[in-house]
């Protein structure tokens, strides 16, 4: 990406209320709705992934209280379903103030705050689990990032990182060649490739347990909404994953952290 855009993208990352003020759909769209909606499968997929996950390790910490961070919380969407598991407590945090405002509305039981991601209000060590989705391709120090949330997870804590594969060949067909506005207006400040991620989870002291592909990459957004909001097609998706495995649209890696 040109140097530019990258000025763009790290002045957005810093201060989100002007493009709230802009009407910036990046920074305002309803996430709820969307999740509701075209996104409705995907979102039910992931959720099932982070499901399953929490509850693995809630019968395997039984006699422990359990503590959940929804790290770039949005409006919320996930909040809802993590507030519904019994045996923990769930925080969220994000940068945006108009998301967590949204946020406190859709998990009213959740404990919510505005703050930035690099400089957690949280003493190390608090969380059991940290679910990171769809927000560090956002976010310019994302070895930051990274290092921040292992900070925040106890000993042996789990990390669910979710990010798409924006550095796939699909991708970059997509982005620089049959749909270029999509690069030129997205607030993304990275375009991982699977081999990139990893290393950098990796690098800030997690191994990878478990990674889920998420969906497959069609270069044109119409034919990705087409399929995507389709039994059908997640199934078609799921078959194209297991064929061409690199040109997934996304991961969701489970991470843990090292105990010693």
């Amino acid at each position: 990406m040109r140097n530019s855009a990258n000025g763009r993208i790290r002045k957005r990352a810093g201060d989100p209320s002007a493009e709230i003020r802009k009407g910036n759909p990046w920074y305002t769209d309803d996430q709820v709705e969307a999740a509701q909606g075209h996104q409705r499968f995907t979102i039910q997929r992931r959720m099932e992934f982070i499901r399953q996950i929490v509850h693995g390790y809630l019968e395997t910490h039984a006699n422990t209280s359990m503590y959940i961070l929804d790290a770039g919380c949005g409006d919320g969407v996930q909040l809802q379903a993590l507030t519904e598991l019994p045996g923990k407590g769930v925080w969220g945090i994000d940068y945006n103030l108009l998301r967590t405002r949204r946020a406190r509305q859709n998990a009213p039981v959740g404990n919510i705050v505005c703050g930035d991601l690099l400089r957690l209000p949280f003493r190390p060590g608090t969380f059991d689990v940290v679910v990171c989705s769809q927000v560090i391709e956002h976010i310019p120090e994302d070895t930051g990032l990274l290092e921040s949330l292992a900070s925040a997870l106890r000993p042996g804590g789990l990390l669910i990182l979710g990010t798409p594969n924006e550095g796939c060949f699909m991708a970059r067909m997509r982005n620089h060649f049959l749909e270029p506005t999509i690069s030129k207006t997205s607030d993304h400040a990275h375009f991982y490739t699977e081999s990139v991620i990893r290393q950098k989870i990796e690098a800030a002291g997690f191994f990878i347990a478990q990674v889920m592909r998420e969906n497959w990459f069609f270069p044109l957004q119409k034919l990705n909404h087409y399929f995507s909001t389709r039994r059908w097609g997640i199934r078609l998706m799921a078959r194209l994953n297991k064929v061409i495995p690199s040109q997934t649209a996304g991961f969701y890696f489970l991470c843990a952290k090292a105990s010693g």
